[in-house]
């Protein structure tokens, strides 16, 4: 006497793997004869499904690309009807950042440069460190952060941008912010030497990378100027 049954799938119907990492799902039926099982649908490159032939599938690989994936099994013995599932496949991926680690400003310029990450789901960014008065950074929520402002102050800025989605650990940059000032002369504009005694006048500058100073014009005999690279 020969009892069979129809096919049912009886595994759970999503599953999540991670981009860059090996895994793998088994799909489970019940059904005599013991049912064969097939996919449709599109998986993520490096993902494969084979039908194991003892009413189960396995469904195995590395994705190389992240996202959320939907498929379709069909287990069939010939009995009543064909069980199908649709099934959800979801490839997270850790977070990266993915733009330059230093950007320029300008004093008294506006300015703006755009963080850029990787990563399943969309991550967060945030920024740890002295930003100079004028700009602030703002995360977008899109996986995108904006640095953006008009500097008041120059100099070099070391700061910190941290990406997270909960899927690994968070990627961190240690990012550089230059900002330049345009060059110019503090001191007067004259001077007076008394003949025949030693006089100095220091000319007096403003602006990031520290200017260099030129003199033209016919001095006084026993009259020099030197730059002083400072």
């Amino acid at each position: 006497l020969t009892v069979n049954q129809a096919p049912a799938i009886t595994s759970a119907n999503n599953t999540t793997a991670i981009m860059g990492t090996a895994g793998s799902f088994t799909v489970t039926t019940t059904g005599y004869p013991a049912p064969s099982l097939s996919e449709t649908g599109s998986l993520p490159s490096g993902v494969t499904f084979s039908d194991n032939h003892n009413g189960t599938g396995t469904l195995s690989g590395t994705p190389t690309v992240s996202g959320v994936y939907s498929i379709g099994f069909t287990a069939s013995n010939a009995v009543g009807s064909p069980a199908t599932q649709t099934f959800t496949l979801t490839v997270n991926q850790s977070p990266a950042i993915t733009s330059a680690n230093n950007t320029t400003f300008a004093v008294g310029t506006a300015g703006s440069f755009t963080v850029t990450t990787t990563g399943y789901p969309t991550t967060s960014l945030s920024e740890t460190g002295s930003l100079p008065s004028g700009v602030t950074f703002v995360d977008n929520h899109n996986g995108t952060g904006k640095l953006s402002g008009t500097p008041t102050t120059n100099g070099v800025f070391s700061i910190t941008f941290t990406a997270s989605n909960g899927i690994g650990s968070p990627a961190t940059q240690t990012f550089a912010l230059t900002v330049n000032q345009s060059p110019a002369i503090t001191s007067a504009n004259t001077a007076t030497f008394a003949m025949g005694t030693a006089g100095s006048f220091t000319v007096t500058t403003t602006g990031y990378p520290a200017p260099s100073i030129g003199e033209t014009g016919a001095l006084p005999s026993g009259v020099t100027f030197a730059d002083n690279h400072n």
